[in-house]
């Protein structure tokens, strides 16, 4: 399971079918923090963390429900967030998000 950072929380979850067949579970984790690349070649504002509200889309294990072992962005919006999963290629079509948005996030 993709342990939470200080500061994160989940603000959404869902499900995704992998294949058609198998579901998945899928989350939308909010940080106080942009992490950067951390790669020297990268410039400043891509290289380094930065203090700023991002939502990042953890996608969990085809195998074992409840971990997370995926994911990608970092969106500055829940909506865009949930845009990205919901665009994903082979899976976006599939994803369904459970109970109501997080309206504080």
């Amino acid at each position: 399971m993709a342990t939470l950072q200080p500061g994160e929380r989940v603000v959404r979850e869902g499900t995704f079918l992998y294949d058609l067949q198998i579901e998945c579970d899928v989350r939308i984790v909010y940080s106080p923090i942009h992490y950067g690349t951390g790669d020297w070649e990268d410039p400043p504002e891509i290289q380094n963390d930065l203090e700023q509200d991002t939502y990042y889309v953890q996608y969990g294990s085809t195998t074992e429900r409840g971990r997370f072992n995926a994911g990608g962005g970092g969106h500055r919006s829940l909506p865009e967030a949930m845009a990205a999963a919901e665009a994903a290629p082979g899976i976006g079509p599939t994803v369904r998000w459970l109970g109501p948005s997080a309206n504080d996030a």
